[in-house]
């Protein structure tokens, strides 16, 4: 028996050992980070601006590996059944906490499922009107939705659960039109055949820079340096200050000293200047939290929208008429 606790130790001690050591020399390999939105997007574009970075701080290759589909529960999916040892991590954000709610549900639980890094970026939502809308401003639009029940419309893709709450803090009784793809949603707000249309800024920033749209608002706390001139939402008299937050996570039981390397080196590159301008460039903003705070944040999040969920059934509605 008493061979037996030997052994036992030994073992335990050389596991201890290895997998300090483990810690100690990562990254030893390439890093695949999984991007749960397809190549070529916003997302896609801070993702790998993100990995070049993170690479250069770690001396290791990073490679972007875009895994879309299921509302991003693929990609997402991808790295909570990856091994835990910092090699699959996710550049991922709320999505698959919203998709637990309001579907489709995603395979995991998306706060068990991760230890979260950092966050590293936030994107708020612009409303924008094609040049020749008979509105200015979000104040103006209201106005002239609440005159005409049903006239004026607002495309968007697929950001339902999002457009919703918008009429409804406004009181604003505007017609949204779906679309499955932000090009045409565009297009079709530039051309007038929809009044305007809601998106992420650096989406519409390029038409809005052109003159094809005006912006009309934009759903941050403060106004943005892509856009100085447009005001809040909160400005127009709106309690809407959301976007879309985008950070790292790795999954459960990922080693702390490993967690802890991918904070310090993230929270490196969003203090890099070149960096940070180039977020703010495309209408983002570079920003970075302790694992500990990120998660806060998630269970904060996921909170939130249940109790929306709760409070306002048309939420649920419309996700139930995608």
């Amino acid at each position: 028996m008493m061979i037996l606790h030997a052994i036992a130790a030994v073992a335990a001690l050389a596991c201890g050992v290895s997998t300090s050591a483990s810690a100690a020399d990562y990254p030893q390999k390439p890093i695949r980070m999984v991007v749960s939105y397809p190549a070529g997007g916003s997302t896609d574009m801070i993702a790998r601006l993100y990995a070049e970075k993170l690479g250069q701080e770690l001396k290791q290759s990073v490679v972007v590996d875009n895994r879309p589909g299921a509302g991003t529960n693929i990609g997402a999916d991808a790295v909570a059944k990856a091994r835990p040892d910092g090699y699959t991590v996710l550049f991922g954000g709320g999505t698959p906490s919203i998709n637990s709610i309001f579907g489709p549900q995603p395979p995991f639980d998306p706060i068990k499922a991760f230890e979260p890094v950092s966050m590293i970026a936030r994107v708020p939502f612009v409303i924008a009107a094609h040049s020749k809308a008979p509105f200015s401003n979000l104040q103006e639009m209201l106005a002239k939705a609440k005159q005409a029940p049903g006239k004026y419309t607002v495309s968007s893709a697929q950001l339902h659960l999002y457009v919703e709450m918008l009429k409804s803090r406004a009181s604003a009784p505007f017609m949204h039109v779906p679309y499955k793809g932000g090009a045409q949603a565009t297009t079709d707000a530039i051309g007038g055949q929809v009044d305007s249309v809601f998106a992420l800024v650096p989406v519409l920033l390029p038409h809005i820079q052109s003159g094809h749209l005006k912006a009309l608002g934009i759903s941050s706390a403060q106004r943005i340096a892509a856009l100085p001139a447009v005001p809040t939402f909160e400005e127009s008299g709106v309690r809407y200050d959301i976007g879309i937050w985008f950070g790292l996570l790795a999954p459960a039981a990922t080693p702390e000293p490993i967690v802890r390397q991918l904070t310090e080196a993230t929270q490196r590159i969003v203090a890099q200047e070149d960096f940070s301008k180039k977020l703010e460039q495309i209408g983002a903003q570079a920003t970075a939290t302790t694992p500990a705070a990120l998660r806060s944040f998630m269970v904060e999040e996921m909170q939130t929208w249940k109790g929306l969920a709760k409070s306002m059934p048309e939420l649920q509605k419309a996700v139930e008429l995608r």
